[in-house]
């Protein structure tokens, strides 16, 4: 996470108690990126819809009486979610890394709406997937490599630049909100990846970063 253009921004907002979401947490790994650089923990919250990997976050980096962050079980594509229900309107920043590429683009229609939903004025939406410079869907059974190699009516949509527009001016209209979007693409071999990690999405696959700004109602001074 601190690789993104916008982290010193973040990790500002946060230690001045901006209120923080990390969807698709993992071990929590990114958050405490942010604790590292001095951020406190009362206000940091993560979600998965595995809790064990939280509990293996406080094993793999052994800091249980340090880090305070809180974690709620959830599946993040479940609108009706109870467990995150009482973060509705009180998240300043939505981190999510890794999760959108997951999905079709109708999931992730109904994730971005759940996320608008914890949302306030002045919020932003930030993190980074896997992209493509052609934006395109792609069937599942093309990277699993199904057994008769036929495509599956389940698909990943990796985005581009315009594809990633789209979808946020979609779903401001449908939530009555309005959203500022910028984004960034990179060679995912800047990240680590190897050419054979993403041989089975064919040519243009690019790291893809992205932050979008909530701007209805909002004084550009609490914007980051």
């Amino acid at each position: 996470m601190p690789s993104l253009p916008c982290y010193p921004l973040i990790l500002d907002r946060v230690k001045k108690g901006a209120s923080i979401l990390d969807v698709g947490c993992c071990f929590g790994q990114d958050l405490r990126f942010l604790t590292a650089d001095g951020a406190p923990t009362r206000e940091m919250y993560a979600t998965d819809i595995v809790p064990d990997f939280w509990d293996l976050g406080y094993d793999l980096f052994r800091d249980k009486e340090r880090f305070h962050a809180w974690f709620i079980a959830a599946d993040i594509l479940d609108p009706e979610s109870s467990s995150l229900r009482e973060l509705q309107g009180r998240i300043d920043i939505c981190l999510v890394n890794q999760v959108f590429h997951l999905f079709s683009r109708e999931k992730q229609f109904t994730m971005a709406k759940h996320l608008i939903s914890m949302s306030r004025p002045g919020s932003c939406i930030v993190g980074w997937h896997v992209g493509s410079n052609q934006g395109k869907a792609l069937p599942i059974s093309t990277q699993t490599g199904g057994p008769d190699g036929s495509a599956g009516s389940e698909t990943r949509l990796f985005h581009n630049h315009m594809s990633w527009r789209e979808l946020w001016q979609e779903v401001g209209h449908t939530t009555g909100t309005q959203w500022e979007v910028e984004t960034w693409m990179q060679s995912l071999q800047e990240w680590g990846y190897e050419k054979e990690d993403t041989a089975w999405m064919g040519p243009g696959a690019m790291g893809f970063e992205f932050i979008c700004r909530r701007t209805d109602g909002t004084a550009a001074s609490a914007r980051i």
